[in-house]
């Protein structure tokens, strides 16, 4: 498979926002992209294929130059950065975004192993919309199931000593959260 781009990220209603951006990125940014990994989910009826990681240097001087959508697009995008600040510090910008497009974006942070963001995404809990999310989930079960072992792996490996009990660790109080999402019908 060749390096996906923008477009191929979001749905095809955002193609030509998707598009422009590809286009102004391309022009102003030095952005490369994982070549070895993609992450492919559903999006309602959609296939919707995400970089693994964005390796992006100078990649602030772009929003000055991007629409409004444009500019959540590359936020969603650049959740995928190689620095967790970076990925943290655009997941805040796209947490308050009712779409569901931004939702595999958010899902695949939860299973990565910077705590912060799961602090992030956990005290934003109370914002996010159970319906966008559950669907979300229930079309993508396999993946969520496997981002969930990824948490489970990472808590194993990095944080069960000063976490020991399950429920202290966000990432165990996040997938219980959106297992709720799931198994809702709004």
């Amino acid at each position: 498979m060749t390096s996906p781009r923008a477009h191929q990220a979001f749905p095809s209603c955002l193609e030509q926002e998707a598009k422009a951006l590809d286009q102004v990125v391309g022009q102003l940014s030095q952005a490369r992209v994982a070549m070895d990994r993609f992450i492919e989910v559903r999006g309602g009826e959609e296939e919707m294929v995400i970089p693994y990681r964005v390796y992006d240097q100078g990649y602030e001087e772009v929003f000055a130059h991007l629409t409004e959508t444009q500019s959540i697009l590359f936020s969603c995008l650049l959740t995928r950065h190689h620095d967790g600040r970076v990925r943290q510090r655009h997941l805040e910008r796209i947490l308050s975004v009712r779409e569901p497009w931004v939702v595999p974006f958010v899902v695949q942070l939860m299973g990565e192993y910077v705590i912060e963001i799961l602090e992030t995404v956990e005290a934003h809990l109370p914002t996010l919309d159970p319906e966008l999310y559950g669907r979300f989930i229930r079309d993508n079960q396999a993946y969520f199931q496997t981002t969930q072992a990824r948490m489970i792996s990472y808590w194993d490996c990095y944080y069960r000593g000063r976490h020991p009990s399950q429920s202290d660790y966000a990432g165990f109080r996040l997938f219980s959260k959106f297992r709720e999402f799931r198994n809702s019908t709004h």
